[in-house]
């Protein structure tokens, strides 16, 4: 009762939590539990301004704040449902590297964060950004505007697999529809469908920085498409666990 009275006093509406232990099955029966312990927590925290966090080793309990405005990401005035974490965008940009001759493509750009984090890093030739969405297109334009992207920006509404780019890509930075957002193994097709075409469509020392719900899957699709893989790494992405892959068209 006492925590629960310390929660209420230091929130604003619902009080939001998430579980981040044991398998999905443990997860659920456990927030049952929760609910009908105590009704007005809710088991969602996608809206939450600090978490309350217990470290395993010490047994000590912190309060993290969250969702603080970040002067670094303020070009962010339009969002999309999904849109790209920008501290992940900025991430992937910096693992792609900058050239000022990179015409950089982002095949699934939402609402452009992995084009602006690009951009922020230096000159390069032409920044491209395709997506189905009209909306997120719209919502790209605003972004790079806010970042002060003037030129070399073409944005175009079409299916990255399919779609006719105007120029030879160097750099591809992906982080595409993963998770709830699409329909179970349809993010391994769009993945190694990505991968494919990026062996195609790059140019020769080009470099495909991605995030993959399927190692195996990717790396197998670049051995197919003549790429090396150069990194590696696990990414938590709020409820399940990618990997973020570098590959390299060597020749």
């Amino acid at each position: 009762p006492e925590t629960l009275a310390l929660l209420r006093e230091l929130t604003r509406g619902p009080l939001r939590y998430r579980l981040d232990c044991g398998t999905d099955a443990e997860r659920w029966a456990l927030a049952a539990r929760i609910a009908a312990a105590v009704p007005d927590l809710v088991n969602d925290p996608t809206r939450s301004t600090w978490e309350l966090r217990r470290d395993a080793a010490t047994r000590r309990w912190e309060l993290v704040p969250k969702r603080l405005t970040d002067p670094r990401f303020a070009y962010r005035k339009a969002l999309v449902p999904a849109s790209s974490h920008a501290p992940l965008a900025a991430v992937l940009a910096r693992l792609g590297g900058a050239k000022a001759d990179d015409v950089v493509w982002d095949p699934f750009c939402g609402a452009g964060n992995e084009l602006v984090e690009r951009a922020l890093l230096g000159p390069f030739k032409a920044l491209l950004g395709t997506d189905l969405s009209a909306t997120a297109l719209a919502a790209a334009a605003t972004n790079l505007a806010a970042a002060g992207v003037a030129g070399g920006v073409e944005l175009i509404e079409g299916d990255a697999l399919k779609v006719v780019l105007t120029q030879k890509p160097t750099l591809i930075l992906s982080n595409p529809p993963l998770g709830r957002r699409v329909r179970a193994g349809e993010a391994d097709d769009l993945v190694t469908g990505l991968i494919r075409r990026a062996g195609n469509l790059l140019a020769l020392g080009g470099r495909l920085v991605l995030v993959s719900p399927a190692a195996e899957a990717s790396r197998a699709a670049a051995l197919a498409a003549k790429l090396t893989i150069t990194k590696d790494m696990s990414v938590d992405m709020g409820g399940f666990v990618a990997r973020i892959q570098v590959f390299s068209k060597d020749g």
